[in-house]
């Protein structure tokens, strides 16, 4: 970045003017480890990671690995006074936070969904919670979804509320494309349950969810018809999906975004 901005300085010298009578507070360009201590009116906020020659995303975020990684993150982020605007080759769903534990990396993935979406972003991510399945009926489910080559989790935590199985993009491993709810007829022929479960279903679709509901009654009657449903849904996701994202690259080649930030 320094060398781009020095090329571009003496291509056009007046810029260098203009950055000196701007304020006592010159510009300065740092990386993550040594922007303690500074704070600016605004900050260009770079993501300097991104997928490599294949298209596939390496999970190496440099400090952000490390131990205390989220805290240098966290000062990073909080230099602005006003706001940040984030200059970025990835977007949020690209960062798959299943295969790593690290803490600075998790809140990367989250600062860049809420520079997307704003404080909505904060109610919607969803991660595995790492618990098991809880009922044999989902682990015939998830079973029959990776025999087919979908990526699944079962027990993925949104918002409070945990879906039976998340299925993920396969696009991008960082989001989901579906979330499958597992259901007994036993539990849903209760009137409270019942009403309580359209509620739930209610928020999770509010959130951003598109829900496919499986009875376990229909699931042992005739278990491929359940699972040639659950597929149809899954396609025309996955269909809709990489059209709505060509027309968002066609539009906009590079995420740029602007979060105004509360102090």
């Amino acid at each position: 970045i320094e060398t781009l901005l020095d090329e571009e300085l003496r291509k056009a010298p007046e810029l260098e003017r203009h950055i000196a009578e701007h304020g006592p507070e010159k510009l300065f360009i740092k990386n993550l480890e040594n922007v303690q201590g500074d704070e600016r009116d605004l900050i260009l906020f770079s993501i300097a990671y991104g997928k490599d020659a294949a298209g596939r995303m390496p999970m190496n975020f440099g400090p952000l690995n490390k131990e205390g990684g989220h805290r240098r993150l966290n000062v990073a982020i909080t230099r602005a006074r006003v706001g940040v605007t984030i200059y970025s080759s990835i977007r949020p769903e690209d960062i798959d936070v299943s295969r790593t534990r690290a803490t600075g990396v998790i809140d990367l993935k989250n600062y860049l969904e809420f520079a997307q979406k704003g404080p909505r972003a904060l109610v919607e991510q969803s991660i595995p919670t790492g618990r098991e399945p809880d009922s044999p009926f989902e682990v015939e489910v998830i079973r029959a979804l990776r025999n087919r080559g979908w990526i699944v989790h079962p027990q993925v935590g949104c918002s409070g509320y945990r879906l039976d199985i998340g299925v993920v993009h396969p696009d991008h491993p960082g989001t989901f494309l579906l979330g499958v709810e597992c259901d007994g007829a036993t539990y849903h022929s209760l009137p409270t349950a019942r009403d309580r479960d359209r509620l739930r279903q209610f928020v999770l679709e509010g959130l951003g969810w598109t829900l496919h509901r499986i009875w376990s009654t229909d699931w042992w009657t005739d278990s491929e018809r359940e699972m040639a449903k659950l597929e149809k849904v899954l396609n025309k996701k996955l269909t809709e999906s990489r059209v709505d994202m060509a027309a968002v690259t066609e539009a906009t080649p590079s995420l740029v975004v602007n979060s105004e930030m509360a102090r």
